[in-house]
C-alpha cells in the first residue's frame, strides 16, 4: 500500500520526498498550532467590508473576475487576518462545494486555524503561494487548489489583505498565479488612487528621510510608515503621536521613553499652521553594560511570561531538558517552540491528545534533533514508564508541555532530568493583559481605557487563547471605531449594576478555578474538594464568570 507524503506526515514521519520546502514548513507550523487535519471547523466573525482596502479591492476584482479566470473558479478577498470579505463564484456546483468548505464571507483562513492553505500561507510567508490538492494541511481541502498573494499598501508597504483564486485540484493550470498577481497590481492602483494628499505627502517625506539606512518612523494622526530598520520596533502610534505633539519644536532631538528612551531627530510636516505629520530618524541605541542576572529569589525585569521564557531559553542553551507546565491556553507550546526556534531547532511534535501508541517507534526512528511532547498528562502510567526507559537512551533534545495533574509522570521527568518551568495562568498576570490586547489587535486599532480595564478584570479561564479570540471578536464588532466596553463579548462586560469583584472575591475565584482545573473540569469533584454544595459552586462559577 502506497502512503502519501501527507499521510506519512500525519503519522509523525518527516517525509520530505516530493514535498516542497515551503509546504513542509507550513505543515510543521500547522501542527504546532494544533490544527485538526480532519475537520474544517473555521472561526467566524461578521466581516467588516467598510474599510479602505475592501472599498478599493471589491469593485476591481468584481470587474476583472470574469475576464481573468474561467467559469469553474472562485475569487476571494480577505483582510490582513485571512478573514474572507468577499467571494465570487460563477459555477453553482463549485459554489456548493466551497460553501461546505466554509470558503464564505466571515470565515477565517489564517494558517493558525485553517492550516496550510493558499490564503493563510501566503499571508504568513508574505508572498504569492500556490497550495495544490494534498498539500493542504486539512484533508477536506485536498480536492482544491488555491493560489493567493498578499496585497501590500502601495504607500506604507504594510499588508492590508489578500487576493485568492480557488479551483478544483484537477483544474489546476499555469494561468492562476499570473492572474492573482495581476489582481494585486490592480488593487494597489485603486488603493493609491484612494490615498489622500496628506498620505502622499507623508510618504514622500518618508522616502526622502530613508536614504541613510537609519531607523525611520513617519507618522500622522492615522498613518504609520516605517522602514526595514524600524520595522522590528514596537511602536504605539497613538502614544508616539501624542508625544510628538507635546514636543512642538521642529528639528529635534526628542527622547522617546516608549522605545527604550531612544533619541531621534524630529522633523515636523505641516499644512499651513497645522502639524499634519512628523518624521523621526532614530539615533543608535545607547551602549551600556549587559544586564546582570537577577539575584536568587529576586524578580527579574519584565512580565512573568518573559521571565519564564528567558528561563526556558537559558536552560535549553545549557543543554537541559525542559517541561513547561500550566493551565490550558497559557501558551506553553508557543513558549517552547519560540525558545527552540531561537536555537535554530524545529521540533518534531508528538501530541498525546492524538494518541501515543506509536511514539516509541517514531522516536527510535528519529536520528537526532529536538522533540516536543505535548500534553504529557494524557499518557497512561504504563506509557509514561515505557518512555522513562526509552528516552534517556536516544540522541534527542526532549521538551514537553504538561496541562493538569501529572503525579504519574514523576518517574519519566526524573529519568529525563527535566526542569519543570511553571507558566502562571493569565488571571495572575493582570499586568500583561494590556500588552497582549495590543499584540493581538491589528495595527492602528485603539482601545478605550474602560475596555482595557474590563479585560484586566476578567478572570480568563481560557487564558491567553481565550483573550486572543475575545480581542478578535471585539475588534470586528468595533469596526473602524475605538474598541469600547460595548464591543466586548458579553462575559467580559461588567455584571449587572457595574459591580467589580472585590480582592477577596478575586482570590476565591482564583482558588475555585485552580481546583476546577486540577479536577479536569469535573464540577462534582471540584465541589467535593472545595467543601461546597454543587448548587453553591455553580452559583459562584456564574458570579465570577469562570
Amino acid at each position: 500500500m502506497v502512503v502519501s507524503p501527507w499521510e506519512q506526515f500525519q503519522l509523525g514521519e518527516e517525509a520530505t520526498d516530493g514535498v516542497r520546502a515551503e509546504i513542509l514548513t507550513s505543515w510543521r507550523r500547522s501542527r504546532l498550532s494544533g490544527v485538526d487535519p480532519q475537520r474544517v471547523d473555521l472561526p467566524y466573525l461578521e466581516p467588516d467590508v467598510d474599510t479602505r482596502f475592501a472599498r478599493a479591492a471589491v469593485p476591481v476584482v468584481a470587474r476583472l473576475a470574469p475576464l481573468l479566470v474561467g467559469g469553474d473558479t472562485c475569487l476571494a478577498i480577505t483582510n490582513s487576518a485571512g478573514q474572507v470579505l468577499w467571494r465570487w463564484v460563477s459555477d453553482p456546483a463549485l459554489r456548493a462545494d466551497l460553501d461546505r468548505m466554509e470558503v464564505v464571507e466571515g470565515f477565517s483562513f489564517d494558517e493558525e486555524h485553517a492550516g496550510t492553505n493558499g490564503l493563510g500561507t501566503s499571508l504568513e510567508a508574505r508572498r504569492v503561494t500556490t497550495v495544490r490538492g494534498s498539500e493542504h494541511f486539512k484533508e477536506p481541502f485536498h480536492r482544491f487548489t488555491c493560489v493567493a498573494a498578499p496585497v501590500p499598501h502601495p504607500l506604507t508597504r504594510r499588508g492590508v489583505g489578500a487576493v485568492n483564486i480557488t479551483c478544483r485540484a484537477e483544474d489546476t493550470n499555469d494561468r492562476l498565479q499570473p492572474a492573482v498577481l495581476a489582481l494585486v497590481r490592480e488593487v494597489q492602483e485603486a488603493l493609491l488612487h484612494a490615498a489622500g494628499a496628506r498620505e502622499r505627502q507623508l510618504f514622500d517625506e518618508f522616502l526622502t528621510s530613508s536614504r541613510g539606512g537609519a531607523p525611520v518612523i513617519t507618522l500622522g494622526p492615522d498613518v504609520l510608515i516605517t522602514n526595514r530598520a524600524a520595522a522590528a520596533l514596537d511602536v504605539d502610534r497613538d502614544a508616539l503621536w501624542s508625544r510628538i505633539l507635546g514636543a512642538v519644536e521642529d528639528g529635534g532631538p526628542i527622547t522617546i521613553p516608549e522605545l527604550d528612551s531612544r533619541t531621534a531627530t524630529l522633523r515636523l510636516v505641516t499644512e499651513g499652521p497645522r502639524v499634519s505629520g512628523a518624521v523621526l530618524v532614530l539615533d543608535p541605541p545607547a551602549q551600556g553594560p549587559p544586564p546582570a542576572d537577577p539575584p536568587p529569589g529576586g524578580d527579574a525585569a519584565g512580565s512573568a511570561t518573559d521571565r519564564a521564557a528567558a528561563l526556558v531559553r537559558r536552560l535549553l542553551a545549557d543543554g537541559a531538558t525542559v517541561a513547561v507546565r500550566g493551565e490550558a491556553g497559557t501558551g506553553k507550546r508557543h513558549l517552547l517552540a519560540g525558545a527552540l526556534a531561537a536555537l535554530a531547532e524545529e521540533p518534531l511534535l508528538l501530541d498525546a491528545t492524538q494518541g501515543c501508541r506509536s511514539w516509541a517507534g517514531q522516536l527510535q526512528a528519529v536520528p537526532g534533533g529536538a522533540v516536543l511532547l505535548a500534553h504529557l498528562e494524557r499518557l497512561s502510567p504504563l506509557d509514561a514508564d515505557r518512555l522513562a526507559v526509552l528516552l534517556p537512551s536516544l540522541p534527542l533534545r526532549v521538551t514537553a508541555t504538561i496541562t493538569g495533574p501529572a503525579d504519574h509522570l514523576t518517574r519519566l521527568l526524573d529519568a529525563l532530568g527535566a526542569t519543570v518551568v511553571e507558566v502562571p495562568p493569565l488571571r495572575l498576570r493582570t499586568a500583561e493583559v494590556d500588552g497582549l490586547v495590543r499584540q493581538f489587535s491589528p495595527h492602528g486599532v485603539r482601545w478605550t481605557p474602560q475596555a482595557l480595564a474590563a479585560c484586566r478584570d476578567h478572570p480568563w479561564p481560557g487564558n491567553v487563547a481565550e483573550l486572543r479570540l475575545a480581542v478578535r471578536a471585539a475588534v470586528a464588532a468595533a469596526g473602524r471605531r475605538p474598541v469600547g466596553v460595548e464591543h466586548l463579548p458579553p462575559e467580559l462586560r461588567a455584571p449587572p449594576g457595574g459591580r467589580r469583584l472585590t480582592p477577596l472575591e478575586k482570590a476565591e475565584a482564583t482558588v475555585i478555578a485552580d481546583v476546577l482545573a486540577a479536577c479536569g473540569g469535573n464540577k462534582t469533584a471540584a465541589a467535593r474538594e472545595l467543601g461546597l454544595a454543587r448548587p453553591t459552586l455553580y452559583a459562584k462559577l456564574r458570579a465570577y464568570r469562570i
